[in-house]
């Protein structure tokens, strides 16, 4: 017999089989029992996580000769027939190859047909946000009243990419990622049952590696098991995966703190010749500066999977940063985790990633950024002598990003009456309430804006001291009270300074 995979032999048959997806499970079983079979279930998680293999098993258990049942029996035709992909009732769709329109009203024309001989006629839909728009309105209606023997089921990674109407007139089931306990739990029951001895160091790796889903995994032990054998250490994990060292990432993450960037590129280039694939480097990297950020937050050292060695690597190398310096490391680095996934050239993407990052190596907290560190004032542009020299000009930085996102806001920022910090908070004064109005409607964008500038969550706080006004002749008052010029005023900014009278 030819070999099987592991992620193929050992692919669940039954709900019992299934991994991590208990409440999902229990739904499913209860509404068979209780005769409440929906026309159209929607599946959506990360790879990996069983979505397909769920509505296969639902496919079975209500088509099952000895069924509906919670369980099928895996020993009628039906079952059998449904596992090898061959029943004419149970038709599974690559969405990714079946966009067109027609496809679908094909579809739509083949439902309205009893089944040859199951229970359902039932159409399993992979990658479902693949469809077309078309596509979609083609199937919206068949969706919203399909004939009473028919049930759709999607599988989808990308639950946002599926219409609303859509939605609206399916019962979704969200499959979560499996954690690393029922990884390790599965890798080592198939590990005994395919009689291979693996050290529980080595599991937790591929467990690691695999990240929540069960076949990734399993495609993992695959290749490790043709290097090492029916024996699996830990050094052979790290020498198939090629994973990095935690004094690798260590001497990375100084580097970066040190904002020396010639040596980053040499770091890069040393990882490029032993042949790392830098899409894993990155990700291990990410990680290794979780359990910096674990260590700087006081954490259980529980949480922490690394070896008595690892741990004090990574506890030296968080002794030199504050956690403030930490968390804008790691903001900076998992903002461009996509774009290194996505990238055509990975080892580019990478090394802009760490450049970037070792921009800030030393940023101040916020408190230290509005106030400096060696002034215990706030900063006001009513008496700029009081305000040190980091203050003002990191200021100026935040109000130059509002003027280019938000012109008209940035203005107000730039004229207002103070500007002063308290803690975790910027606070404008203002002597018009017009401008105070706002900004403060555009509080959540700037504070968006603030936090990308100094690392940390920022609150920005409005003042109004209305100052009354000079004495104005008749005409000026008159002006100044008009509807229209109060909204110019409010949108365009200005003031009214004289008014002439055509002669």
């Amino acid at each position: 017999m030819s070999y099987q995979a592991l992620a193929r032999k050992y692919r669940p048959q039954r709900f019992s089989d299934i991994v991590g997806q208990e409440t999902v499970v229990r739904t499913l079983q209860n509404a068979i029992e209780q005769k409440r079979i929906h026309h159209a279930y929607l599946f959506s998680g990360v790879r990996g996580v069983g979505k397909t293999t769920v509505a296969r098993i639902l496919a079975k258990a209500l088509n099952c000769l000895h069924g509906p049942a919670t369980e099928p029996d895996n020993t009628c035709v039906v079952c059998s027939e449904i596992t090898e992909g061959i029943d004419l009732d149970v038709r599974e769709i690559d969405a990714a190859t079946y966009t067109g329109v027609d496809s679908i009203r094909d579809l739509r024309d083949v439902t309205q047909f009893h089944p040859a001989r199951d229970r359902y006629r039932i159409f399993i839909i992979d990658e479902a946000h693949m469809l077309s728009v078309a596509s979609w309105n083609a199937l919206l209606k068949l969706i919203e009243e399909p004939p009473p023997h028919v049930v759709f089921m999607f599988a989808t990674t990308e639950m946002q990419k599926v219409p609303a109407t859509i939605l609206s007139r399916v019962q979704k089931f969200a499959l979560r990622k499996i954690t690393l306990e029922e990884l390790i739990a599965r890798l080592r029951l198939i590990c005994v049952s395919e009689g291979i001895e693996a050290d529980d160091s080595a599991l937790e790796m591929i467990a690691r590696r695999g990240e929540g889903s069960v076949r990734d995994a399993l495609s993992l032990l695959d290749q490790i098991r043709a290097f090492s054998g029916r024996s699996i250490s830990a050094a052979d994990v790290a020498t198939v995966l090629g994973l990095s060292d935690t004094a690798f990432f260590a001497r990375v993450v100084t580097l970066i703190g040190e904002g020396d960037h010639a040596r980053i590129l040499e770091a890069l280039q040393e990882a490029s010749e032993s042949g790392r694939d830098f899409k894993v480097l990155y990700r291990d990297l990410l990680n290794f500066i979780r359990n910096l950020l674990l260590v700087a937050g006081g954490a259980n050292r529980s949480l922490f999977a690394a070896s008595p060695e690892e741990l004090a690597t990574i506890e030296s190398v968080a002794g030199t940063f504050s956690y403030s310096e930490l968390l804008r490391i790691a903001n900076l680095l998992v903002r461009d985790d996509d774009t290194v996934n996505r990238a055509e050239h990975q080892r580019l993407a990478v090394e802009v990633a760490l450049l970037k990052a070792a921009t800030f190596p030393r940023l101040r907290s916020v408190e230290e950024v509005l106030g400096g560190a060696s002034v215990g004032t706030g900063f006001s542009r009513s008496d700029p002598a009081k305000a040190g020299p980091h203050t003002q000009a990191d200021l100026t930085t935040f109000i130059q990003r509002v003027q280019k996102s938000q012109p008209l806001i940035g203005g107000y920022l730039a004229n207002a009456k103070s500007s002063r910090n308290s803690g975790d908070r910027l606070v404008f004064t203002f002597s018009d309430t017009y401008y105070a109005e706002a900004v403060s409607e555009a509080r959540d964008v700037l504070q968006e804006i603030a936090a990308d500038v100094y690392g940390l969550p920022v609150k920005i706080e409005v003042e109004a001291t209305e100052e009354k006004p000079a004495p104005q002749a008749p005409g000026q008052t008159a002006l100044r009270e008009d509807p229209v010029m109060k909204a110019f005023q409010k949108h365009l900014g200005g003031e009214v300074v004289d008014t002439r009278r055509s002669k």
